[in-house]
């Protein structure tokens, strides 16, 4: 009987690898290779924007795929490209069928790399790290502007983390003082009181510590509102472990993102739509959800011959930026957003 017993265990035990090995070689309609230089919010958001809408797209027409990301290593330059060299290799490897690039050095090596694969460059700016700043001048005033409709009249703040080394910065470093620089023009040419709080991490303190200072210092100072800058770190302290699997705690809680800690209660305007979801009250910002949704659809064009282009760009356009409120935010600190600032949503 146990002979017996043992047999049919193992027969079921064939049956469901076999089963599964078939499942896993099952072919699809394409495959479809995503490649970035290194993990961003706005990134996040291109790729939340074109998953979702190229899911949409594939099963409204039938079709199906397979979704390949690879992400490129390195600090210097030449360590970046032979990563991104690897990464293309990999994809040919896989049979990818079209490339979605989000970082320049990945459209570069695709280029040079794949010239025969379908391409779409969708490189978000922020997120490729490589602004010019007259490119990003237009978003920065307008988030100024809705600073004064948040809190008229008032004093306002700008907080960041500095970069370590002043001397060895990253292009993500170079992106957020270019930010703070234009935010600090524009409040300056209009006569506004301001204050820049900017903190480097050190081993005495840690973030959380450093944030909680500042916002209290800065409201010991009359500042009434405050920008943040599309800031690595910063962005990270933003968001609770619980919604984003890089995330350390929440600029308005405790370490563990739940309880609650002796800090001002300001309002913030953050660099970004996906940072200001978590901290902010309201920004004017690039949507990067619809950036990868129009991402998503030029891949589709390409693969069905609706698009017989061999490569297709997607600029980001900072002109052309979206309002949006965060009224769980303001209720959570207790701030009325004015009527004003929802009209700039509304209209």
């Amino acid at each position: 009987m146990k002979k017996r017993i043992a047999v049919v265990v193992l027969l079921v035990a064939v049956l469901a690898t076999s089963l599964f090995a078939f499942a896993g070689c099952q072919k699809v309609d394409y495959v479809v290779g995503v490649m970035e230089n290194s993990e961003h919010f706005s990134s996040d958001m291109v790729q939340k924007g074109f998953r979702e809408t190229l899911s949409k797209l594939m099963s409204e027409a039938g079709k199906t795929y397979k979704y390949i990301y690879r992400k490129s290593g390195g600090d210097k330059a030449e360590d970046i490209a032979q990563s991104e060299k690897s990464n293309v290799e990999y994809m040919k490897k896989k049979g990818a069928s079209v490339l979605l690039t989000l970082s320049q050095s990945s459209a570069d090596s695709a280029l040079e790399n794949a010239s025969e694969t379908p391409m779409v460059f969708a490189q978000a700016a922020i997120a490729d790290r490589n602004l010019q700043k007259e490119e990003l001048r237009a978003q920065v005033e307008k988030q100024v502007e809705l600073m004064r409709l948040i809190t008229p009249d008032a004093k306002l703040g700008i907080l960041y983390c500095k970069p370590a080394n002043a001397d060895n910065m990253t292009k993500a470093d170079i992106n957020m003082e270019m930010q703070i620089e234009l935010a600090k023009e524009y409040m300056t040419s209009l006569s506004l009181d301001f204050e820049v709080v900017g903190y480097v991490k050190d081993e005495g303190k840690t973030h959380d510590t450093h944030i909680r200072e500042a916002l209290n210092d800065m409201k010991a100072n009359g500042v009434s509102c405050v920008f943040i800058p599309v800031d690595n770190t910063l962005a990270s302290m933003a968001i609770g472990p619980k919604i984003h699997e890089r995330g350390n705690t929440n600029i308005y809680t405790s370490s563990n993102g739940i309880e609650a800690r002796e800090v001002a209660n300001m309002p913030i305007v953050c660099g970004d739509i996906n940072f200001n979801e978590f901290c902010g009250v309201a920004t004017y910002a690039v949507d990067y959800y619809a950036m990868g949704a129009q991402a998503a659809q030029e891949v589709f064009d390409l693969l069905t011959g609706k698009n017989e282009s061999k490569y297709v760009e997607i600029k980001t356009d900072f002109s052309k930026g979206r309002y949006v409120i965060n009224e769980k935010v303001a209720e959570e600190i207790g701030f009325t957003l004015p009527q004003a600032v929802k009209d700039k949503v509304a209209a």
